[in-house]
Protein backbone atom coordinates (compact mmCIF):
# COMPACT_ATOMS: atom_id res chain seq x y z
CA UNK A 1 0.00 0.00 0.00
CA UNK A 2 1.68 3.41 -0.99
CA UNK A 3 0.99 6.16 1.88
CA UNK A 4 1.65 9.73 1.61
CA UNK A 5 2.92 12.07 3.75
CA UNK A 6 -0.46 13.98 3.95
CA UNK A 7 -1.64 10.77 6.35
CA UNK A 8 0.81 11.52 8.92
CA UNK A 9 0.56 15.15 9.10
CA UNK A 10 -3.17 14.27 9.46
CA UNK A 11 -2.46 11.53 12.59
CA UNK A 12 0.15 14.00 13.72
CA UNK A 13 -2.87 16.65 14.19
CA UNK A 14 -5.27 14.13 15.22
CA UNK A 15 -2.23 13.24 18.24
CA UNK A 16 -2.15 16.93 18.60
CA UNK A 17 -5.76 17.22 19.30
CA UNK A 18 -6.37 14.73 21.51
CA UNK A 19 -3.82 15.55 23.43
CA UNK A 20 -4.75 19.01 24.05
CA UNK A 21 -8.14 17.96 24.52
CA UNK A 22 -7.34 14.90 26.89
CA UNK A 23 -9.10 12.66 24.43
CA UNK A 24 -9.09 9.31 25.90
CA UNK A 25 -10.87 7.56 23.10
CA UNK A 26 -8.90 9.63 20.42
CA UNK A 27 -5.46 8.05 22.05
CA UNK A 28 -6.82 4.62 22.70
CA UNK A 29 -6.78 4.40 18.60
CA UNK A 30 -3.56 6.48 17.81
CA UNK A 31 -1.28 4.79 20.56
CA UNK A 32 -0.16 0.96 19.73
CA UNK A 33 -1.10 -1.56 22.21
CA UNK A 34 2.57 -2.68 22.24
CA UNK A 35 3.50 0.92 22.99
CA UNK A 36 7.13 1.94 24.20
CA UNK A 37 7.52 5.73 24.93
CA UNK A 38 10.05 7.23 27.20
CA UNK A 39 9.00 10.13 28.89
CA UNK A 40 10.95 13.36 29.89
CA UNK A 41 12.68 11.61 32.87
CA UNK A 42 13.63 8.42 31.02
CA UNK A 43 10.89 6.19 32.20
CA UNK A 44 9.49 3.96 29.92
CA UNK A 45 5.67 3.83 29.78
CA UNK A 46 3.59 1.74 27.64
CA UNK A 47 0.04 2.71 25.98
CA UNK A 48 -2.18 1.72 29.79
CA UNK A 49 0.48 4.04 31.64
CA UNK A 50 0.20 6.92 29.08
CA UNK A 51 -3.73 6.71 28.72
CA UNK A 52 -3.84 6.54 32.42
CA UNK A 53 -1.81 9.84 32.90
CA UNK A 54 -4.53 11.58 30.99
CA UNK A 55 -7.53 9.81 32.02
CA UNK A 56 -6.60 10.47 35.72
CA UNK A 57 -5.90 14.32 35.25
CA UNK A 58 -2.16 13.39 36.27
CA UNK A 59 -1.35 15.42 33.05
CA UNK A 60 -3.02 17.77 31.32
CA UNK A 61 -1.87 19.35 28.10
CA UNK A 62 -3.09 22.64 27.75
CA UNK A 63 -1.21 23.40 24.84
CA UNK A 64 0.76 22.00 22.04
CA UNK A 65 2.60 23.83 19.00
CA UNK A 66 4.96 23.04 16.42
CA UNK A 67 7.65 25.60 16.06
CA UNK A 68 9.42 23.86 13.50
CA UNK A 69 8.29 21.84 10.17
CA UNK A 70 8.22 17.89 11.47
CA UNK A 71 10.63 15.60 9.77
CA UNK A 72 9.44 12.76 8.04
CA UNK A 73 10.85 9.60 6.32
CA UNK A 74 9.08 6.40 5.51
CA UNK A 75 9.98 3.10 5.75
CA UNK A 76 7.56 0.63 4.26
CA UNK A 77 4.23 0.78 6.47
CA UNK A 78 6.34 2.24 8.97
CA UNK A 79 7.24 6.48 9.41
CA UNK A 80 9.33 8.37 11.94
CA UNK A 81 8.62 11.80 12.66
CA UNK A 82 10.87 14.29 14.55
CA UNK A 83 9.42 17.45 15.80
CA UNK A 84 9.95 20.50 18.06
CA UNK A 85 7.08 21.68 20.20
CA UNK A 86 6.00 24.55 22.35
CA UNK A 87 4.27 22.95 25.04
CA UNK A 88 1.89 24.00 28.36
CA UNK A 89 1.02 20.87 30.72
CA UNK A 90 -0.61 20.37 34.08
CA UNK A 91 1.62 17.86 36.08
CA UNK A 92 0.23 16.42 39.12
CA UNK A 93 -1.24 20.02 39.37
CA UNK A 94 2.62 21.97 38.59
CA UNK A 95 2.79 23.82 35.90
CA UNK A 96 5.27 22.80 33.16
CA UNK A 97 5.79 25.19 29.82
CA UNK A 98 8.64 24.41 28.09
CA UNK A 99 9.82 22.99 24.12
CA UNK A 100 10.28 19.64 23.36
CA UNK A 101 11.57 17.73 21.15
CA UNK A 102 9.61 14.19 20.17
CA UNK A 103 10.55 11.27 18.48
CA UNK A 104 7.27 8.87 17.47
CA UNK A 105 7.57 5.92 14.96
CA UNK A 106 4.41 5.41 14.11
CA UNK A 107 3.11 2.16 12.03
CA UNK A 108 0.18 1.42 9.82
CA UNK A 109 -2.03 -1.44 11.02
CA UNK A 110 -5.07 -2.36 11.48
CA UNK A 111 -6.65 -0.09 8.48
CA UNK A 112 -5.01 3.11 10.80
CA UNK A 113 -1.79 4.63 11.90
CA UNK A 114 -0.67 4.06 15.59
CA UNK A 115 2.34 5.30 17.58
CA UNK A 116 4.27 2.40 18.24
CA UNK A 117 7.59 4.13 19.50
CA UNK A 118 8.58 7.39 21.02
CA UNK A 119 9.91 9.61 23.11
CA UNK A 120 10.40 12.99 24.60
CA UNK A 121 13.03 15.57 25.86
CA UNK A 122 13.05 18.81 27.08
CA UNK A 123 14.85 21.25 25.45
CA UNK A 124 14.64 24.56 26.74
Amino acid sequence: MNHSLEEIVHAEKQLQQAMVNNDVQALERLLHDDLVFIDAEGNVQGKREDIESHASGAMVQTAMEFVEEPIMQFYGESAVVAVKAHVKVQLQGKPLEAFCRYLRIWQFQDERWQIIAGTVRIIS
